[in-house]
């Protein structure tokens, strides 16, 4: 809509009244009826700080310093209608222009002044469109008269959609400001308008992914930082930017993306596809330096909504996060307490391991000896078992670094498995405890399995732990182990292991992967517990059941690499 022109400069006294003739817009399609309304401003108590001001030393709240000194002259009848109170214009006349202008339109009215006035900044806007709940498409207008040197006209005007006044839709304004302060939460209420033009402008350039082009283009980042507004913050908000009074905040929503470009990225690209909501966890800066790690939820307005007021809110989870991390540690060390508690209970097991490799290590050593030691050596020989002696160390040592990684102290590292490849390795620890209680070993290996993300030593000690508890609940002689893997049709990779010891007691089923719950006089009860949790942490589950021929069966499911 094209802005209200204000006529010819003309004024007259009417009494003591100034009054104003106002020529509405041309060529503007309304659906409402447009009005206007306009202020008759006396600005000669303020030409004292107004002269400071544009020479450049003026007052730091120059706003509320300017306006200190403004009074009403006159206002016309509707704005007398949209702001005046009871007894109308008589007590208007002469008062503070802040009494009566709603705080939201002080920047705008004192900015109007001083371009009216000094012509500060030079070549300062006369005219301007503006946010107002008395209007839509508001616009105003600012202009002086030569024969009124101290009195300024700022006119305003727009569609309207009902004939309430200011009062009653302020009323209702102030329920809104007054519930969003009072709600728990930081809540910043932001005014993107001016977004709307760089979209148009970019989809007339035939953009359709914003995304990439920002990657091209961080000058609109850092633009869109600027002229996209905070313009109002509750107490919450206040707190955790460590903020005395919302005016603090009010501006450039720079200061919230300071700690996070891309999200700022982000939440411009959810703003031009439509969404109506954009979630993310993110940092921020308070004003005293601390960093705080928050969960952001931006929510962006749809018509008929004010197109003014989009809402972020932030929830601060450094406690949460410092906590969670807390217990990942604790869980860390809970999981490598067991490994090495398993280990132990592996120890005869990993001796009879190691003791292979090095016993044909002496054996053929021995032998070379011998055969170097006669009169013609046989090198040929002396090769043939040099060889074998370094295969049997590089097996030794490959045992002890398999023990070591079991052991070690390290961050999990996910990467693709095969998760048969994986079983055998398990399989290593425990086949000598197998072997020697003469349990039968059954293991099918599913064909072609997708491979799965997961931590190599994490996968290997559930597996251990499974096939450590089997062997353990077998006392009888007809032991055994039964292990597969397959490809279960809902896409995910499984595992089973079946003992043939004497099952689960049904009252146990539900509390078997409970923490320190355990049938064994000397367990503690952590094993399958931490099981479950590393088998969750991958994004799968596990489950245990009596199998239907007798014995315990544990199940668990990994999703494929790339269908987490």
């Amino acid at each position: 809509m094209t802005a209200a022109r204000v006529s010819a400069a003309k004024a007259d006294r009417s009494g003591d009244k100034v009054t104003r003739r106002l020529v509405p817009p041309e060529n503007s399609e309304m659906q409402f009826a447009e009005t206007t309304a306009w202020w008759a401003l006396d600005v000669s108590a303020a030409r004292p700080v107004i002269e400071a001001i544009s020479r450049g030393d003026g007052p730091t709240h120059w706003v509320d310093a300017l306006l200190a000194g403004v009074t009403i002259a006159d206002i016309d009848e509707n704005n007398l209608h949209f702001l005046g109170p009871a007894g109308g214009r008589a007590r208007m006349i002469g008062q503070p222009f802040t009494d009566f202008c709603p705080p939201e339109s002080w920047q705008v009215g004192a900015e109007f002044i001083l371009a009216a006035v000094a012509d500060y900044p030079p070549g300062a806007s006369r005219s301007r469109p503006i946010t107002s709940i008395a209007f839509r498409d508001g616009w105003a207008e600012v202009s002086t008269d030569e024969a009124h040197p101290d009195i300024v006209f700022i006119a305003v005007g727009g569609t309207v959609a009902d004939d309430r006044s200011f009062w009653a839709v302020r009323a209702s304004e102030e329920r809104y400001r007054s519930l969003i302060h009072h709600l728990p939460g930081a809540l910043l209420q932001i005014d993107s308008r001016r977004m709307t033009a760089i979209f148009d402008k970019l989809r007339d350039e035939g953009v359709t992914d914003i995304a990439p082009y920002l990657e091209g283009h961080p000058d609109l980042v850092d633009h869109s930082r600027q002229i996209v507004q905070v313009t109002d913050a509750n107490r919450d908000a206040l707190r955790l930017f460590g903020a005395s009074r919302p005016e603090d905040l009010i501006g450039a929503v720079d200061f919230l993306f300071a700690e996070s470009a891309d999200t700022a990225k982000r939440v411009i690209t959810a703003h031009f596809e439509g969404k109506r909501t954009h979630a993310e966890r993110t940092k921020v800066c308070s004003f005293d330096g601390r960093i705080r790690d928050v969960e952001m939820v931006v929510t962006y307005p749809t018509p008929p909504e004010r197109v003014d007021v989009t809402l972020i809110s932030l929830e601060d989870i450094t406690d949460r996060l410092r906590t969670e991390a807390q217990l990942r540690q604790l869980q860390a060390d809970y999981t490598r307490a067991t490994r090495i508690s398993m280990l132990g209970e592996l120890a005869t097991s990993i001796a009879h391991e190691v003791n292979q490799p090095l016993s044909a290590i002496a054996t053929n050593a021995e032998t070379s000896l011998r055969w170097l030691a006669r009169a013609e050596p046989n090198l040929a020989k002396v090769h043939q078992l040099t060889t074998r002696i370094a295969e049997s160390a590089r097996h030794a040592s490959d045992i002890v670094q398999r023990i070591r990684n079991m052991a070690a102290r390290r961050p999990p590292e996910r990467v693709e498995l095969d998760l048969n490849e994986v079983v055998e390795e398990a399989l290593q620890f425990v086949r000598h405890e197998i072997e020697t209680r003469s349990i039968e070993l059954s293991v099918r290996r599913g064909r072609r399995l997708p491979t799965v993300l997961a931590d190599r030593v994490q996968l290997q000690q559930v597996i251990v732990n499974l096939l450590l508890n089997g062997v353990q609940a077998q006392t009888g002689q007809q032991g055994l182990i039964d292990v597969s893997t397959f490809a279960a049709l809902d896409g995910s990779v499984q595992c089973t292991i079946h003992d043939g010891g004497p099952g689960i007691a049904n009252e146990d089923l539900g509390r078997v992967f409970g923490s320190f719950f355990s049938t064994k006089d000397e367990g503690i009860g952590i094993g399958l517990a931490i099981c479950q949790s590393i088998i969750t942490a991958h994004g799968g589950t596990i489950v245990a059941a009596n199998h239907p021929r007798g014995g315990a069966i544990f199940r668990f499911a990994l999703p494929a690499a790339g269908k987490r």
